[in-house]
């Protein structure tokens, strides 16, 4: 007997994980539907976010290291960043840039190769956050969950760039789960989950270290403070504890910065994102979760499932109070999971204050409050353009010159997105992209004496019609002043119509130096951190 009950609870598990699987794959098509129509494919990586390049070239550094058989680590950083300089420091690298070193290795160092994996992590949070809501409000609105997630634009935005959120967003996500799982069972595979969850979520991102607040939040909330009295959750929390502390002190992030304004901004996004209708139930939701965990009613629903999950909106609006963020949109990308469940969860609840029973309509009542409040966002385009940097690259590259050294003289969007290009494109690292303002180069003359110096071959330089940076207008009056040391090899408009990438050729006066990385070191170390 006891055999049956354990083949059949193996057919039901698996069964249950094929079914995953399967929503999973059908969440990813949808998203790279979206990403394709937001022109992400042809855009460059950096071209609205310039960390999106910073964390792509790390990540094509972890993998070319492997592929030149893990040589010292700090010798081949160095030498990296002088050909792609927007390689990270070593100090600063995290989890992720090793998964996606092994994506990108498994795969090819491309752009449809690099947007899959934000596409891949946007599935399954949509797909993990619909599974859990499942269990504290209905199926109905658990559907409801997943397409509200898929259609806020501040998501899609995030799957339209290679970074830190979407990875965060999942890995807290997966640790409420866990702690959630941890709360019920008590046993010591359950607390090994949650200790891998947020030892995960601690190395994947800075602001992984709110996990630490995960359990006495939940308990709080849930009411079972004796949770925080067991050996199961004080060890794994302690040992979390110095991880992060450890990763805190190898990146020089202590002592945390405080940022009274980044809580506030978060919420004006979220604000933005949901709107009242929705905030109002997750703020109802997160009011019910507390009160049911603290009532111990038989029919209320089990506090495990949601108290963890809801904790993650004060561990997180601590981390941003504390610096965690960068002070963007996507900073808030980690809390649409939770307020989403929440306000799935907050509405049944304030439904049932006016009608008893009828179960599958009232979950069909909120699945349909839901599906209308996510229509706006559903409707509201989210676009991702070229900016003319990636031809530029090619263009250069293909005029295969000797020594290969190209500035770029633009904005920080500018400047990354034609790295990226450069790493993706050249992979035997035989050129090096310079940024025009890391050099001291400040007047028409300096800059050309620098270019001179370092035996550049070419120059890219980002015109815009208003709003051009200052390395731009130095560069477009050095080529002014000197017309004869400069040609025009190309022109590359931006997808949007508001400016353009011109590459000129240099014309040198003395030969080259033979091999540009020593002067370059020179020249750029002033302007290093």
């Amino acid at each position: 007997m006891n055999v049956e009950a354990g083949e059949k609870r193996k057919s039901t598990v698996a069964l249950r994980g094929l079914i995953f699987l399967i929503v999973v794959l059908l969440a990813t098509a949808v998203v790279v539907a979206q990403q394709l129509g937001a022109g992400a494919y042809v855009a460059e990586l950096g071209a609205t976010d310039p960390d999106e390049a910073r964390h792509f070239v790390t990540a094509l550094m972890v993998a070319d290291h492997a592929a030149a058989g893990f040589p010292a680590p700090g010798a081949f950083a160095a030498d990296y960043g002088l050909h792609a300089p927007q390689a990270l420091p070593l100090a600063r690298l995290t989890l992720f840039h090793v998964l996606a070193g092994g994506w990108l290795a498994l795969l090819t160092p491309t752009t449809p190769a690099a947007l899959l994996l934000p596409a891949l992590l946007a599935a399954v949070l949509v797909v993990c956050a619909g599974w859990a809501t499942a269990r504290a409000a209905g199926v109905l609105p658990a559907v409801a969950v997943g397409f509200v997630l898929a259609a806020l634009p501040l998501l899609r935005e995030a799957t339209l760039v290679v970074g830190l959120d979407l990875p965060l967003a999942l890995c807290a996500l997966l640790s409420a789960l866990a702690f959630g799982r941890h709360m019920r069972r008590g046993t010591p595979a359950s607390a090994a989950l949650f200790a891998a969850a947020g030892a995960v979520s601690v190395l994947m991102a800075p602001a992984g270290a709110a996990v630490l607040l995960l359990p006495p939040l939940a308990a709080l909330m849930a009411g079972r403070l004796d949770v925080m009295r067991r050996a199961r959750v004080l060890v794994p929390l302690a040992a979390l504890a110095l991880l992060a502390l450890a990763v805190a002190l190898a990146a020089g992030r202590l002592p945390p910065v405080v940022n009274a304004e980044g809580p506030a901004f978060v919420w004006q996004t979220l604000r933005g994102v949901f709107g009242t209708l929705m905030l109002a139930c997750a703020a109802a939701g997160l009011v019910f979760t507390i009160w049911e965990g603290w009532r111990r009613d038989e029919e209320a629903v089990d506090p495990a499932a949601l108290a963890p999950v809801a904790a993650l909106v004060p561990a997180f609006a601590l981390a941003f109070w504390l610096g965690a963020g960068r002070g963007v949109a996507l900073d808030a990308t980690v809390l649409l999971a939770p307020v989403a469940m929440l306000a799935a969860f907050g509405a049944m609840r304030l439904l049932g204050l006016l009608v008893s029973g009828w179960g599958t309509i009232r979950e069909l009542a909120v699945a349909l409050m839901l599906l209308l409040a996510a229509m706006p966002g559903l409707l509201q385009q989210v676009r991702k353009g070229a900016i003319g940097m990636d031809a530029a690259a090619e263009a250069f590259l293909a005029r295969e010159a000797v020594p290969p050294v190209i500035v770029v003289a633009g904005d920080a969007r500018g400047a990354a997105a034609l790295g990226a290009a450069m790493a993706q494109r050249d992979r035997a690292r035989r050129s090096f992209v310079v940024d025009q303002g890391r050099l001291p180069a400040a007047t028409p003359e300096a800059l050309l004496a620098t270019l001179d110096t370092l035996g550049a071959d070419a120059l890219a330089v980002e015109a815009r019609e208003t709003g051009a940076a200052p390395a731009s207008r130095v560069a477009q009056a050095t080529v002014a002043a000197f017309p004869d040391r400069f040609r025009a090899i190309g022109i590359f408009p931006r997808a949007d119509g508001r400016g353009e990438v011109v590459l000129y050729a240099i014309a040198r006066v003395a030969p080259a130096p033979s091999d540009p990385a020593p002067v370059l070191r020179r020249l750029t170390a002033p302007s290093q951190s």
